[in-house]
């Protein structure tokens, strides 16, 4: 395990990204496919797992989003045509924690301070600590239609090393 900052900006992405499967294994069935706050449910996933693939790239080169060929609008600017199984985003997100892996690995503190691979104009812990913002915003969107629906919301997942 890796120690200083990175070590815990590496231990804060993995409880984020929990977060975010906590949120996939906790809805039901009933709201998986269904508008809240102005999304599908499980849409506000794909954008948060597609945003944090977007910029833990290691090089800027293309990036395709994921299920492109379905119509699903990670960027949240229209209603999905196609679905996304809760299986199929179980899968992305474990595809997503390999990409943080390979973000963070042989990483150190002074990385962290170094202009982002992918824009130049922001350090890599900008990067880091955006994506642990942008998982727990939505996972904390998650959980808000969970509630509403008289579901309980997702355990919060802490770390004390």
């Amino acid at each position: 395990m890796q120690s200083g900052m990175i070590g815990a900006m590496r231990k804060q992405l993995e409880l984020s990204l929990g977060m975010i499967e906590g949120e996939i294994e906790a809805c039901p069935d009933t709201l998986w496919n269904e508008k809240a706050g102005g999304f599908v449910f499980w849409q506000q996933i794909l954008h948060a797992l597609t945003g944090t693939l977007y910029w833990t790239r290691t090089s800027p080169g293309g990036f395709t989003e994921p299920f492109c060929d379905r119509e699903v609008y990670p960027e949240l600017d229209g209603d999905p045509v196609g679905r996304v199984t809760k299986e199929e985003m179980l899968g992305l997100a474990g595809e997503t924690r390999k990409a943080v892996e390979a973000f963070l690995a042989g990483k150190d503190d002074a990385w962290l301070l170094a202009p982002n691979a992918i824009y130049a104009k922001i350090s890599n812990a900008d990067v880091a600590i955006g994506q642990i913002r942008h998982l727990m915003y939505h996972a904390g969107h998650c959980d808000s239609a969970l509630r509403e629906r008289g579901n309980s919301a997702t355990e919060w997942l802490e770390y004390y090393g």
